[in-house]
């Protein structure tokens, strides 16, 4: 977990560029608060606030320069196989980091073959002093940010929105704003502020010359399929393998590393997994109060498991009246009320751990989500609906059914102020575009493209981030989410059992109890804290401002909560259109 920035231009090196460069950094002080650091030359600079994780000395600091001076790279995440990539390259290291795997495999290999070889989670700024060139890329399922400001002739970049103000006028993106009303999030690669742009899962943009071309470097539609097993248990013998090996390469650090312990599937077999392995992290489990089986089932799982387990409690009072804290590290409206809970345990963390596991991608890959019992019967009635008028038909039936506000109410909202259907815009773009299949297919496509990496995983970034601690999610190897999307439906869903092969592959490692519990959110329970702790932020906040009034009137949970969490937003943030 790191914080970069940079701006790249014929006027934007050396004391024009550090001035501004440093001011970007320093409000992303909290993603890397153990120093700083500059580089500039006549045509760019870049800026790094470092999170240590690796290498722990200087000789680890960024930004980085290759050894011949024509390659400079700010990086935040991790390589987690950097060992292996660093034994591929020979030659001799100057430090013990995965950056410097990553820029010597960039500048000898090219970007896009170091991209493809890399197992890991980033973002990263890279400049070529040579050509006066400037890469940015993202990771293959978007768990690092970075957001971008382009106009012809310069390009700035950031890990946070908020690091781009200097660029923008706050005046807001019509189409992030429909975006928003449908989802309660803005999806890359949309940005809530004009002309900043939000860099999409496994893209790159490469500026030169004064112009920007984006490209997209991992299509996993086009990832090999598996040969046939010749039997189930061979299927099972192989997730075992491929799940192992995704937690191996995360317990990689040179600080102590904790869990996050739900007591749900998937943080249950990370654990699991870790003991197989020989470590006994130290897991910390929430207590929401009102006897929320979480708790029980965590316990349950840590004293099978022998970890040591610290409850944490999230009291609802204090987490509503926190919210105003979070609008600033949430910098673009976000309607997801799990990032309440999710920041204050985060905040529990601060100062004792710096890398935590979490079970984050268990659902969208192997199945896990309740809405995907009988998924099939339900999509062909809201196709059936949509073909007569009932819903929205221009985009998928899926997308389309999850929207808080339909595209007829969105257009009223925005009272003129809108881009068209933003939905329809983003589901025909390459990246979102959902190959045939069958309906299950189709939604955890959707499910894993579009709200994985634009809602869950934005949301642990910027909560784990306020803290200064770095998140790491097994279940979102890239690799195991090529394998797994080419798994049987039976192996998936079948009837009201979800994520069978997965449950199957760790009856000897956990109690029954947790691998046939129901799955139980982590939201928190929004429309008792409207009713309660948050009434008279609501009160205060609703009608919001930006949007036509009467269309605000009479709402309730989800659809209140996404014009609370607006309005309180745009105050925050002075926003206007």
């Amino acid at each position: 977990m790191c914080g970069i920035a940079g701006v790249a231009g014929e006027n934007y090196g050396h004391h024009r560029g550090r001035e501004l460069v440093r001011g970007m950094i320093e409000v992303q002080r909290h993603r890397g608060p153990d120093s700083e650091g500059t580089f500039a030359d006549s045509h760019c600079t870049l800026g790094h606030r470092r999170l240590a994780i690796l290498d722990l000395t200087v000789a680890g600091a960024q930004p980085m320069t290759s050894t011949d001076g024509r390659w400079t790279i700010v990086f935040n995440g991790e390589i987690f196989n950097y060992l292996e990539l660093r034994e591929q390259l020979g030659g001799e290291f100057r430090s013990g980091s995965d950056t410097e795997v990553l820029l010597r495999a960039c500048a000898e290999w090219g970007v896009e073959k170091a991209l493809e070889r890399s197992v890991g989670m980033y973002a990263f700024g890279l400049w070529d002093a040579r050509e006066r060139a400037l890469t940015l890329a993202r990771d293959r399922v978007g768990e690092k940010p970075l957001v971008y400001f382009h106009r012809p002739g310069m390009i700035a970049f950031a890990s946070e929105l908020k690091a781009l103000d200097p660029f923008h006028e706050r005046r807001l993106d019509p189409m992030a704003m429909d975006a928003y009303l449908a989802l309660g999030y803005v999806p890359a690669p949309l940005a809530i502020f004009r002309h900043c742009r939000k860099l999409e899962p496994g893209h790159l943009v490469f500026y030169k010359n004064g112009q920007a071309e984006l490209r997209r470097w991992w299509r996993p539609e086009n990832a090999r399929r598996e040969a046939p097993r010749r039997s189930r248990e061979e299927l099972i013998e192989d997730l075992r393998a491929r799940v192992a090996d995704a937690v191996r390469l995360r317990l990689r650090s040179d600080v102590p590393v904790a869990i996050f312990l739900s007591g749900g599937v998937d943080s249950s077999i990370i654990a699991a997994e870790c003991v197989r392995q020989g470590s006994k992290l130290e897991a910390f489990t929430a207590d929401f109060g009102d006897g929320h089986p979480d708790l029980e089932h965590a316990t349950l799982v840590a004293r099978h498991l022998g970890l040591q387990q610290e409850v944490l409690p999230v009291d609802a009072r204090r987490s509503a009246q926190d919210f105003e804290k979070l609008l600033w590290y949430y910098d673009e409206p976000f309607a997801d009320s799990s990032a309440i809970p999710a920041f204050a345990l985060a905040h529990e963390l601060r100062g004792r751990y710096r890398v935590v596991l979490n079970g984050e991608g268990g659902d969208e890959t192997f199945g896990g989500y309740r809405h995907y019992e009988r998924i099939t019967a339900k999509q062909a009635i809201k196709a059936a609906a949509a073909a007569m008028g009932f819903a929205d038909g221009a985009t998928s039936v899926y997308v389309e059914s999850k929207a808080a506000f339909r595209q007829e109410e969105r257009n009223c909202l925005l009272n003129g102020n809108g881009g068209g259907n933003s939905l329809s815009w983003l589901l025909k773009r390459e990246g979102y575009r959902v190959p045939k299949g069958s309906a299950l297919k189709k939604a955890m496509w959707s499910d894993r493209h579009l709200y994985l990496p634009n809602d869950l995983t934005y949301k642990i970034d910027i909560a784990l981030a306020a803290s200064g601690v770095e998140g790491r999610a097994p279940f979102l190897d890239h690799r195991l989410l090529e394998w797994a999307q080419s798994l049987p439906e039976r192996e998936l869903v079948a009837g009201r059992e979800k994520k069978v092969l997965l449950r199957d592959a760790y009856r000897d490692q956990l109690p029954a109890r947790v691998l046939g519990r129901v799955k139980q959110g982590f939201g928190a329970p929004i429309e008792r804290w409207l009713a309660g702790p948050l009434r008279e932020l609501a009160l205060e906040a609703t009608p919001c401002p930006l949007l036509e009034a009467d269309r605000q009137r009479n709402l309730k949970g989800q659809k209140l909560w996404m014009m609370v969490a607006l309005a309180q937003w745009a105050r925050r943030w002075s926003a206007t259109w």
